[in-house]
């Protein structure tokens, strides 16, 4: 995983505590199928966030990189805006870009939540 600037291996049984606002990521440097647990907290919306994506990528809403056109990630980013943020570019650049972003992206219909047809949509707080 990469955790700030430093690239770190993590093997079974090992720990990684990421500090609030450290950018990181995580992917399977190996062959082998990868599980592993991560706990966030405090989770806020975060899972309702991962619910989200995972549907529009189930749904086939998504580019090849798991991401949505960038007037509906722009609403459910500003959802999210507490819960994860971008390491770059500043925190405040992307206020700014989300409120320009967001309401163009509601107006053409985008929600902060996503339920696949047929699913009743989660509520919003």
């Amino acid at each position: 995983m990469k955790l700030g600037r430093k690239k770190i291996e993590v093997g079974p049984e090992d720990v990684v505590v990421v500090e609030p606002g450290t950018p990181h990521k995580f992917w399977n440097a190996g062959d082998d199928e990868l599980h592993f647990v991560t706990v966030v907290r405090p989770a806020l919306q975060f899972e309702r966030l991962l619910e989200t994506m995972f549907a529009l990528a189930a749904d086939g809403k998504t580019n090849r990189k798991g991401m949505p056109n960038p007037l509906r990630l722009a609403v459910i980013a500003k959802a999210h805006f507490d819960d994860v943020r971008l390491p770059f570019p500043p925190s405040s650049l992307q206020r700014l870009g989300l409120a320009v972003g967001a309401p163009i992206g509601r107006l053409l219909g985008y929600e902060p939540t996503y339920a696949p047809a047929g699913e009743p949509a989660a509520a919003t707080v």
